[in-house]
């Protein structure tokens, strides 16, 4: 899935051309595609809420924390009040927090298949 936040008034020509060929330049099985267009900025994705929750386990598993703990930890860190509040392109700046903060600590984060969509809104 790809989401773009689009505003009245800017050009919309541009952003629903490159979406259309993006998608089915990633998709090229796809013969059929729905666009959807709903007010408000988008939530997390599914993505970024899976790489979410490994990274999280990660840290949490190498400091001893629970995943509740470091759940907490995280959002305080990074002054979050709720991650299923925040948009797609701030869960994307959270998650980049997180990295750097496990290369502060010499934490190696994994890059799963989620990543690239997470981060990109690719796969």
């Amino acid at each position: 899935m790809i989401n773009r936040v689009i505003k009245r008034n800017e050009p919309k020509e541009n952003v629903f051309k490159s979406l259309v060929q993006d998608f089915y330049r990633d998709n090229p099985q796809v013969d059929i595609a729905t666009i959807c267009i709903y007010e408000g900025k988008p939530k997390r994705s599914d993505a970024q809420s899976r790489l979410y929750f490994l990274w999280r386990d990660i840290f949490a598993k190498e400091t001893g924390d629970t995943q509740s703990e470091m759940h907490k930890t995280l959002k305080k860190k990074f002054k979050v009040v709720s991650t299923k509040e925040l948009t797609v392109l701030d869960f994307v700046a959270f998650l980049d927090d997180i990295d750097n903060l496990a290369a502060e600590y010499d934490i190696t984060l994994p890059r799963t298949n989620d990543y690239q969509e997470a981060m990109y809104g690719k796969t």
